[in-house]
């Protein structure tokens, strides 16, 4: 299913390309960069934990690929643009909150501080940006551009998934709730996203852009854990992350 995904997405953005170059598309085209800080939802740490959500973090680099490709049709090349990008996350994972703290000299306490992990992941896809006040790319617009998009993605991710006390698998080593629970290795996991952002036109042809991103996986092995559900009803949803992403963006036609 997912090698069937990734050459959908592939054929998707050349045929996109050639509409454009062949004329059809927009008059038009765009390139960015971005970066900024991801914090997960992950299986680290107890259940609703914002300090978990705040110190689980990593980040994102980026490269997108901007059309406007639906002229044909009256008024819409000036609301919606199509976004192909390419991005690497990664971020790293450690047990937060009342569970490892450091007053605790319990075995389970001190397995939960033993435990740490990484991921990093590098996804292809695309987003539909509609902006909802008519865009002007070169000159006379407003200075501000905000939009919001949606789109799917393709990951292959990279996990670790480590203790202090010794290899993962043992008594010693492993709460219980995480015995055949966690993983290392690679995996391709689909996603979908979806952003609310603006950009902010600097001159003719140039431009920043700020965006919160939401990335769900569906997956529950991102970060590498995923205690059975069950057995463990907190486990209840797939990996998440949310970002903040800043990038420059140059128009050329």
């Amino acid at each position: 299913m997912f090698k069937k995904a990734i050459l959908f997405i592939c054929i998707f953005i050349i045929s996109i390309s050639m509409y454009s170059q062949n004329g059809y598309g927009g008059n038009y085209t765009e390139i960015g960069v971005f970066t900024g800080p991801v914090f997960f939802k992950s299986d680290y740490g107890e259940r609703g934990s914002f300090e978990n959500f705040e110190k689980n973090n990593g980040y994102t680099l980026g490269a997108s690929y901007y059309l406007s490709t639906i002229n044909n049709f009256n008024g819409l090349q000036d609301n919606f643009k199509l976004r192909l990008e390419l991005f690497y996350t990664k971020a790293d994972f450690k047990h937060y909150g009342k569970y490892v703290d450091p007053s605790s000299n319990t075995l389970f306490a001190n397995q939960l501080r033993g435990m740490y992990g990484s991921t990093s992941f590098s996804s292809i896809g695309f987003q539909v940006e509609y902006y909802p006040f008519k865009t002007d790319d070169y000159n006379g617009g407003a200075s501000l551009s905000p939009y919001i998009s949606f789109g799917p993605q393709i990951n292959y991710v990279s996990v670790t998934s480590r203790s202090t006390l010794g290899g993962l698998g043992t008594s010693i080593t492993t709460p219980q709730k995480y015995f055949g629970g966690y993983r290392n290795g690679s995996m391709t996991v689909a996603s979908l996203t979806g952003s609310i952002g603006t950009r902010y036109k600097l001159s003719d042809y140039h431009s920043l852009f700020a965006e919160l991103k939401g990335q769900y996986f569906f997956s529950d092995w991102v970060d590498g854990l995923n205690p059975n559900k069950a057995i463990y009803k907190e486990n209840k949803s797939n990996d998440w992350c949310v970002g903040l992403n800043l990038g420059y963006i140059y128009y050329f036609n």
